[in-house]
C-alpha cells in the first residue's frame, strides 16, 4: 500500500499545476464564471475530457505481485488494476459545468478508460457517466447554497471510488484476486482522489476570492468616476468638468496624458503631473477620429505610446477622448477598464442631455415631499438605531430603497441586485405583518458575474418579482419558487424570472397581446418603457400556462448598455 504512495503524489502535482493553470488562463476563468453559451460549455467540455484523458494515461498500473508506473498508461494488462484521479477531473467538471458537461466529461473519459483497458473497465465506464451527472445535478446548490463548500464533493468522489472498485469486484472473473489487489490500492485511490478534489476546489476558491476583490475594486474605480462626472447633472460639460474627469481617469488608470475634444475645440489637455491646459485646435488626426466616430488604437513610433481614442457626444455634437499609454504598461485589462470609464462617462453625456431636452419640452412641478427629506430623516433615525437589531437590518434596506428611488438613469446590473435584496428584506418583514400571503416561497438568484457591471434600467428586477409575489402565488399550497437569472447570450444581456405559481389566466394574456395605453400594471408598462428606451433592440416575452408558472425573458443590448 505505502509503495503506491510515491506515484500518487506525483499525481497530485499533476493535479495541483492543472488547476493552477486553469485558474491562472483568463479563457479558463472566464468559462468558470459564465458557462451560458455553447461556445463556452464546448471549452469546459475540451478541458476536462482532455484533463481526464491526461489522468488517465498517468494511472499506476497494479497487480498481484507488482506496481507499475507506465509510460502514458499503455502498459496495462487486463490482469491489472489502474489506479488513477480521473474521478477528480470528472466530479469538477460536473460542478463547474453542469450535468450536461459533467456527464459528457464522464461519457469520453469512461470510453478512454474502457480503451487502455484494466480490471473493472468496463464499470469504470458507467461510474465515470454517473460521476458527472451527479456533480452536475448538484453543481447548482454547490455555487448558490452551499457556496463551494469542500465536505459534500469530497464525500461524493470518495463515494464514486468506492462503487467503481465495487462493481470491478463484482463483474471480476476471480474476485479474490481482484479483492486482494483492491485491498492494496482502496486507501490510496481513496486518498488521491480526496485529496485531488481538495486542491482543485480550494485554488478555485482562491481565484473567486481574488475575483471578487478585483471586482470590489473596479466597483470603487467606477464609483469614483461617478463621483468626478457628477457636476455634469447641474453643469454639463464645461472646462472644469472636463479637468475634473481627465484627472480622475489619470489617477484611476495608467494614462499618461488625456485629451477630451470636440471637432472644434480642445476641451481639456492633461498630462500626469501637469497642470490642465485649455482651448486651441484638436490637431488633424484627432479631428478625422472625431468626425469618423470609431474607436481607434495606434503606435506612436517617436514617443512609443499606445493612443487609445474613444468616440462621445456632448450636447449631440461628436467629441472624444484620446488617452496616451505607455506601450510597455499597455495590455487588454487596461485597455478595458478605459473603455469601461469612457463608457460611463458616455452614457452620463446622453443621459444629461435627455434630461435637458426633457425639462425644457415637460416642465413639471416638484413634489412637495422630496425624496431626499425623507432618507434624511431614515437617516437619522437609522444611526439611532442599536447596531445588530432587526430594526437596525430594516432601516439599512429602506435606506438603501430611497438612494435608489432617487435614480432615473441606468445603473449596473450588481446594483438592482442589492435593490432586489433590499426590497425583499423589507417585504419579507411587511409580508408577515400583513399577511399578503402564506405560501412558503423560495427565491433564488443565479447572475453571471461577468455581466454583473451592465446597465439596466432601475427597479425592472424588482418590479418583476414584486408583480410575482403579488399575484402569481395562492394563500396556501404546494412550495412556490422564484427564479431569477442573469447571463450573457452573444451579445445580449438576458434576464428571466420564473415561478411556478398560477400562471396567468385567458384574460390577462388577452389584455396583453391587445396592449391597451389605458392598462398601467407593472407587466404593461415594463415592456413600454423598454420599447421606448431600445425599441426594437430590445426583446420582451412572457410564457405562462395556466397552474403551471410564468417565465418572464428579457433581452437588453450589450452594446448599449454594458458599462
Amino acid at each position: 500500500m505505502l509503495d503506491l504512495m510515491p506515484f500518487l503524489l506525483s499525481r497530485l502535482g499533476m493535479l495541483a499545476l492543472l488547476a493552477f493553470l486553469l485558474s491562472q488562463w483568463r479563457t479558463s476563468r472566464h468559462v468558470f464564471k459564465t458557462s451560458t453559451s455553447r461556445s463556452r460549455r464546448l471549452s469546459l467540455l475540451v478541458i476536462f475530457s482532455v484533463s481526464g484523458i491526461l489522468m488517465n494515461y498517468a494511472g499506476v498500473a497494479v497487480s498481484s505481485n507488482q506496481t507499475i508506473d507506465p509510460l502514458l498508461g499503455l502498459a496495462v494488462t487486463d490482469d491489472q488494476l489502474l489506479i488513477d484521479t480521473r474521478l477528480t477531473i470528472i466530479v469538477t467538471s460536473g460542478l463547474l459545468g453542469g450535468p450536461v458537461i459533467g456527464g459528457l466529461t464522464g461519457l469520453f473519459v469512461g470510453f478512454h478508460r474502457f480503451l487502455i483497458g484494466s480490471l473493472g473497465a468496463e464499470a469504470g465506464w458507467f461510474v465515470a457517466i454517473l460521476a458527472g451527472t451527479l456533480s452536475g445535478l448538484y453543481s447548482r446548490r454547490w455555487r448558490l447554497k452551499d457556496k463551494y463548500t469542500l465536505l459534500q464533493p469530497i464525500a461524493l468522489v470518495l463515494t464514486m471510488v468506492i462503487l467503481d472498485l465495487g462493481l470491478a469486484i463484482l463483474l471480476a472473473d476471480d474476485p479474490a484476486e481482484i479483492l486482494t489487489i483492491t485491498g492494496q490500492a482502496v486507501f490510496p485511490m481513496l486518498f488521491a482522489n480526496a485529496v485531488g478534489i481538495l486542491v482543485f476546489i480550494l485554488i478555485l476558491r482562491t481565484q473567486l476570492r481574488f475575483e471578487k476583490e478585483l471586482f470590489v475594486r473596479e466597483s470603487a474605480r467606477a464609483s469614483r468616476l461617478l463621483s468626478a462626472i457628477r457636476p455634469l447633472r447641474k453643469e454639463g460639460m464645461t472646462r472644469d468638468v472636463a479637468s475634473q474627469i481627465g484627472t480622475t481617469i489619470l489617477d484611476e488608470t495608467k494614462i499618461d496624458r488625456i485629451t477630451l475634444s470636440s471637432p472644434s475645440e480642445v476641451l481639456v489637455d492633461i498630462e500626469a503631473g501637469e497642470d490642465p491646459v485649455y482651448g486651441g485646435t484638436p490637431h488633424g488626426e484627432l479631428n478625422r477620429w472625431i468626425e469618423e466616430a470609431v474607436p481607434t488604437q495606434i503606435e506612436e513610433p517617436v514617443t512609443q505610446q499606445i493612443l487609445s481614442f474613444h468616440p462621445l457626444q456632448i450636447n449631440g455634437e461628436k467629441a472624444g477622448i484620446l488617452c496616451y499609454f505607455p506601450s510597455d504598461l499597455f495590455d487588454d485589462t487596461i485597455e478595458q477598464t478605459t473603455e469601461q470609464l469612457v463608457h460611463l462617462l458616455a452614457r452620463e453625456l446622453v443621459t444629461y442631455r435627455e434630461e435637458q431636452l426633457e425639462k425644457r419640452s415637460n416642465p413639471i412641478q416638484k413634489p412637495f415631499l422630496h425624496p431626499n427629506y425623507l432618507r434624511g430623516i431614515v437617516d437619522e433615525i437609522h444611526q439611532t438605531a442599536d447596531p445588530g437589531t432587526p430594526v437596525k437590518q430594516q432601516l439599512d434596506a429602506l435606506l438603501h430603497l430611497l438612494t435608489a428611488a432617487r435614480r432615473i438613469d441606468d445603473y449596473p446590473l450588481r446594483e438592482e441586485i442589492a435593490t432586489l435584496k433590499a426590497y425583499l428584506s423589507l417585504e419579507g418583514t411587511r409580508r408577515r405583518q400583513n399577511q399578503l400571503t402564506h405560501a412558503d416561497i423560495t427565491i433564488d438568484l443565479d447572475i453571471e458575474t461577468a455581466i454583473e457591471e451592465s446597465f439596466v434600467p432601475p427597479f425592472l428586477l424588482t418590479k418583476l418579482v414584486d408583480n410575482a409575489l403579488r399575484h402569481a402565488f395562492p394563500k396556501d399550497g404546494r412550495h412556490f419558487r422564484i427564479e431569477v437569472r442573469a447571463f450573457r447570450q452573444v451579445n445580449d444581456l438576458v434576464l428571466e424570472i420564473s415561478d411556478n405559481g398560477v400562471g396567468m389566466n385567458k384574460d390577462i394574456r388577452q389584455r396583453l397581446d391587445e396592449d391597451q395605453l389605458t392598462d398601467t400594471s407593472t407587466l404593461f408598462g415594463l415592456r413600454r418603457l423598454l420599447g421606448a428606451k431600445y425599441g426594437t433592440e430590445a426583446t420582451y416575452t412572457i410564457h405562462s400556462r395556466l397552474n403551471q408558472g410564468t417565465r418572464i425573458a428579457i433581452t437588453l443590448p450589450l452594446s448599449r448598455n454594458d458599462g
